[in-house]
């Protein structure tokens, strides 16, 4: 699969190759973020859609953005990506 712009499991940017998860080789992916996606394996896999929007929306408020914002941005974002579809 060919390079994409944000993790597909919590959106986060992956402009940086130190972003970037790994996969079990320790080779590098460029689909989903190094928080997320480590040794191959999601890094919590008991994680959920809601409670990625949730953290998601809380880091925004935390970068000044109006709470309502946030979770319209989350909820039209995070629902769409590679781990939740």
């Amino acid at each position: 699969m060919g390079k994409v712009d944000v993790c597909q499991s919590c959106g986060m940017p992956l402009n940086k190759e130190e972003n970037w998860g790994t996969n079990a080789d320790d080779s590098k992916t460029q689909e989903y973020c190094r928080f997320c996606f480590q040794n191959g394996k999601f890094t919590n896999p008991d994680l959920t859609m809601e409670k990625v929007i949730e953290k998601s929306v809380e880091l925004s408020k935390k970068l000044w953005m109006p709470e309502d914002k946030a979770r319209e941005i989350a909820n039209n974002t995070i629902p769409k990506l590679k781990r939740w579809c």
